[in-house]
Order: C-alpha cells, then sequence, then structure tokens
C-alpha cells in the first residue's frame, strides 16, 4: 500500500477535500448504495473522514481504516468537531486484522489506484473478503485522468496560510 501520506499530505487533504465535498457526486452514490444497510461498514482508506462522517450524519455505521497515522489524527479531529463516533484503525489494507466482519466494504476516491501492483490488490481483496460478512458487497471506484495528454502538466494551486503546514528540505551535498 501507498506510505507517503505524512502530516503535510493530511493538511493538503483537509484544505482541498474538506469533510462533506462530493468528489463528482461520490457520496450521494455511496449513500443510495448503502441506504439497504443494516450492519456495519468499513471505508477503506478513510483518510481525513471527507466522506465517512457525512455517511455517519446520515445514520450509516461506518468504521475507518487507513495506513496514515497523520490521516487518522486529522479524521478524529473532525469527528470531535461534528460530535460523532466511529471505530478508526491504523492498518495496511492488504493484511487487515479487523475485530469483526462488515455488510459492506467500500474504498472511495480512487484509493484503489494507490496500490503497487496486482500483487498488492489481490492481498487486498483477499483481506476484504476475510472482513466481509456471507452476501456482503464491496464497493470501489476509479478515478480515471480526465483530458489527459501526454506532455502537459496540469496544476492546481491552493491558497493556505504558512502557519497550517510546515516544510522541510533535507540538506543535500552539492
Amino acid at each position: 500500500m501507498f506510505t507517503e501520506y505524512g502530516e503535510l499530505s493530511a493538511q493538503f487533504y483537509e484544505v482541498s477535500k474538506p469533510v462533506g465535498t462530493s468528489l463528482s457526486g461520490d457520496i450521494e452514490f455511496y449513500t443510495e448504495q448503502l441506504n439497504h444497510v443494516t450492519g456495519s461498514v468499513l471505508e477503506a482508506g478513510v483518510g481525513t473522514g471527507r466522506m465517512l462522517i457525512p455517511l455517519l450524519q446520515r445514520g450509516i455505521a461506518v468504521d475507518g481504516v487507513d495506513l496514515s497515522e497523520q490521516m487518522l489524527d486529522v479524521c478524529k479531529q473532525n469527528l470531535q468537531r461534528a460530535e460523532l463516533h466511529a471505530n478508526l484503525y491504523e492498518q495496511d489494507l492488504t493484511t487487515l486484522t479487523l475485530p469483526k466482519q462488515y455488510e459492506a466494504i467500500i474504498m472511495p476516491s480512487g484509493s484503489l489506484n494507490l496500490l503497487p501492483g496486482r500483487e498488492a490488490l489481490e492481498q487486498m481483496l483477499s483481506s476484504f473478503k476475510t472482513h466481509l460478512q456471507p452476501g456482503g458487497q464491496i464497493i470501489v471506484d476509479m478515478l480515471l485522468p480526465i483530458n489527459w495528454q501526454e506532455g502537459k502538466v496540469m496544476t492546481k494551486s491552493i491558497q493556505t496560510s504558512i502557519h497550517e503546514a510546515s516544510f522541510s528540505r533535507p540538506h543535500l551535498p552539492r
């Protein structure tokens, strides 16, 4: 699983994709898909809680798992602000050892694309199967490049206070 989601990434997600931000209607899609679920749902790659919190607010019982301690720290802060609670687990999706099974496991936001290859994907799906109740469902989505053109670089700038993020530059020998 991709392991580079540290403090700066968590801060960037908080600014660029705050809790409740629907990406092309994904929160609405997952809400609709989970309306029939009466048991628990697991959000794999929960991040800062962008989707977790709106699902909880709609009465869906959701736990979250993420490999990034920093993302989970921000998620906990967001849950506290929203006066909500969810079980959060810091684990690698390819080797989950959670205390229960779920009626549904979701992986939104194209997080599936962060897996380093076929072997990791197979391990993750096997891990999901172990944590899925009989008859449960796994729902994932993938983000594909839009208007992608070879050699073209697209950037997006987000204004933030320098006090909100800390930057360090390693010393490199000359």
